[in-house]
């Protein structure tokens, strides 16, 4: 029976039964035509509750006692927490951070030999992320095979301990965008497996541990100086990176490529795009790859050869985003979904930036358009 007319109910009992018999989820994957993300969804078996009340215990939609996904961490956040005059607030927050766990993958038999290349995806924002640029994403990664992958900040929204005003009526979910983080990194670190790609993520002001990103400015609000008291337990790396083996994931301020290329997460916001690359140049005065403008663009400064220096060339990028383009804290935004390649061969820097249009994507280093 041809894919193509295959129902989805038919598509998911086939995705199952072929998982059930050994089949990697990427080969299932490629079988049926189907995103690896929505594959993941179908074989891992993983529960999707609704929480109605998150000061006590969790429940599923059945209104059954879910205990076997959540719980409450143990002592000494909780007790430390307990004594707060924000208890209520506090101890929600802690709930929410209840670790998530997936099984550990099976290695490859068979290595191969990474690229050198940097594959760089940012402002995937999770809790708004866009799947069809994950998707998209992890199609490049798997074909290009990179020597790393760089998430380049702002990875996670943490939208429900920002100082925007919420809206009564939606749930705002630190379990949401955690849950949806922990799904793409396992399946990037199937993807990157066979050629052990370094994952790496970049501090930022959404996430990360800097102390202008969300998370400490909201635990520096709720519990003042009891955050110093456990700032190791409430880092970002031990509240948010799985704590599984086949996790990979490390947090830095910056990557660097050869020819002294920095890859990071940047300040410069102006208006117009390639502007804030050009901002960022000229607070470096090297070249730069940052996201945070959610845009597209790109700036070349060559600055001539004088006296026993010769020429010096600094290529300037900014990489779009990798959520949806209409958060609630910010409509009607001028936005573009992708990511982009770095290829350092031979230490000379070539980038190719990608640019999403809806479910497809055109990769000129693969000669091909990648779709959803």
């Amino acid at each position: 029976m041809s894919n193509n007319i295959l129902t989805r109910d038919q598509k998911k009992s086939l995705a199952q039964e072929l998982f059930q018999q050994g089949k990697s989820k990427t080969e299932i994957s490629n079988l049926l035509g189907v995103p690896r993300s929505t594959i993941f969804d179908w074989v891992s078996g993983r529960k999707h509750h609704t929480v109605t009340t998150i000061v006590d215990e969790y429940y599923t939609e059945d209104g059954e006692l879910d205990g076997e996904d959540v719980y409450v961490p143990a002592d000494p956040i909780a007790s430390i927490l307990s004594q707060s005059a924000q208890d209520r607030d506090a101890k929600q927050f802690i709930q929410e951070l209840a670790p998530i766990v997936y099984p550990a993958p099976e290695r490859t038999k068979v290595r191969q030999e990474a690229n050198k290349i940097a594959c760089v995806i940012g402002d995937t924002h999770f809790g708004c992320e866009d799947w069809n640029t994950l998707d998209l994403f992890l199609q490049t990664v798997a074909e290009t095979k990179p020597e790393k992958v760089i998430l380049n900040g702002d990875t996670m929204d943490m939208f429900a301990v920002s100082k925007y005003p919420k809206d009564a009526r939606y749930k705002q979910s630190l379990i949401k965008e955690r849950e949806a983080y922990h799904k793409f990194l396992k399946l990037l670190h199937d993807v990157t497996e066979p050629f052990g790609s370094e994952i790496l993520e970049t501090n930022a002001n959404h996430s990360g541990n800097s102390v202008e990103g969300r998370l400490w400015r909201y635990l520096s609000a709720q519990l003042g100086e009891l955050a110093e008291i456990a700032k190791d337990e409430l880092s970002y790396q031990n509240l948010f990176f799985p704590k599984e083996s086949w996790s990979r994931i490390k947090l830095v301020d910056e990557v660097i490529l050869p020819t002294n290329f920095i890859v990071y997460h940047g300040t410069v916001v102006r208006k117009i795009g390639a502007m804030s690359a050009r901002g960022e140049w000229e607070k470096k005065m090297t070249s730069t790859m940052t996201n945070h403008t959610h845009r597209m663009g790109m700036t070349c400064q060559r600055i001539p050869a004088a006296g026993l220096r010769g020429d010096i060339y600094n290529t300037n990028y900014e990489n779009a985003c990798a959520c949806k383009m209409d958060p609630d804290y910010a409509p009607n935004c001028n936005w573009q979904n992708g990511f982009s390649i770095i290829n350092y061969t031979d230490d000379v820097i070539g980038v190719e930036p990608i640019v999403v249009h809806g479910n497809k994507a055109t990769v000129t280093s693969l000669g091909k358009t990648l779709r959803v």
